[in-house]
């Protein structure tokens, strides 16, 4: 059967109305009135079910407010929903600036204890052993004061000795020597200045070191000075050195320290090596040492 949309479609199609009293338009009278029996029947189910309901919610004894609350509409549902879901936004945009601003404390927390705690680290091994090196000054072959200021930015290997000694200085300078060029010959070259310190400036002339210093390697810088100079010097690196007893004027031994000091770039005292070490020992030491202290200023730099 056609339904009232149909034949009224078909009405338009035709371009024009049905004539009264036409087979077509009683089919069409009946449908319409089908169709409302139906619509009738539908809402009288619609209100039974209502009434019904309602009838229930009496009988439970449910107050008023959670009656309108069941005959809430979908607009004013709609409505809640979108409310409760804002309210879950915002606790969540909250909770997520509160979860990044944490983590952002808690790393710079973190990166200012490693700090302090390097530091105090740092602190302890200073205050725990006497204070080794600092600056320094004497006249080097050349004839020009030089010292610990002008040669910031080396490695420096310093040994304190006499160009007099019989074997223990010259076997030492020796092996300084070849520390340094075993550093130097190494797959990651290491650059080390190694200096000789005269601790008997009464017989230890400008020519006389550089003369001693060029029988070694024309790479060992000599420094000498004066009595004072000298003895400030010795000092300053705990460096322990007395004449012996003399056979003429010029004839006598200088007992003093056999300690060669690693020096870094910025001046400090690094490490040192005493008589029973051996080159190949000290250098791998020192490579270790420098590799490490380049290590920490990259990533103190990196920090920054």
């Amino acid at each position: 059967m056609l339904s009232s949309r149909a034949i009224h479609s078909l009405l338009r199609l035709q371009g024009g109305t049905l004539p009264h009293g036409s087979r077509l338009l009683s089919t069409s009278r009946i449908v319409l009135k089908n169709e409302r029996d139906n619509l009738d029947d539908e809402m009288k189910k619609i209100s039974e079910k209502l009434s019904k309901e309602f009838e229930e919610t009496i009988k439970d004894g449910k107050s008023e407010p959670e009656l309108d609350k069941k005959f809430m509409n979908f607009r004013q549902l709609s409505e809640q929903k979108a409310h409760e879901r804002s309210h879950i936004f915002t606790w969540k945009s909250v909770l997520g600036t509160f979860v990044i601003g944490g983590s952002m404390i808690l790393a710079l927390l973190y990166i200012r204890k490693t700090r302090v705690e390097e530091a105090e680290k740092q602190r302890k091994l200073t205050a725990g052993k006497a204070r080794i090196g600092g600056d320094w000054e004497l006249v080097n072959m050349e004839g020009k004061m030089e010292g610990s200021e002008q040669l910031k930015g080396n490695w420096l290997l310093l040994y304190f000795g006499f160009t007099h000694c019989p074997d223990i200085c010259p076997d030492e300078i020796e092996k300084m020597v070849k520390v340094v060029d075993l550093l130097e010959r190494d797959s990651n070259p290491v650059k080390i200045l190694p200096i000789f310190i005269s601790v008997d400036p009464a017989r230890d002339t400008l020519k006389r070191v550089k003369e001693y210093c060029e029988e070694f390697s024309p790479k060992l810088r000599g420094f000498t000075g004066s009595t004072e100079q000298v003895n400030k010097v010795a000092k300053t690196f705990r460096v322990y050195h007395s004449e012996g007893p003399k056979t003429a004027p010029d004839d006598y031994i200088v007992d003093h320290t056999v300690i060669m000091y690693l020096i870094d770039p910025e001046g400090n005292f690094h490490d040192y090596y005493g008589q029973n070490r051996r080159a190949e020992e000290i250098a791998q030491t020192i490579r270790m040492k420098v590799l490490k202290a380049e290590l920490k200023e990259k990533r103190s730099k990196s920090l920054f």
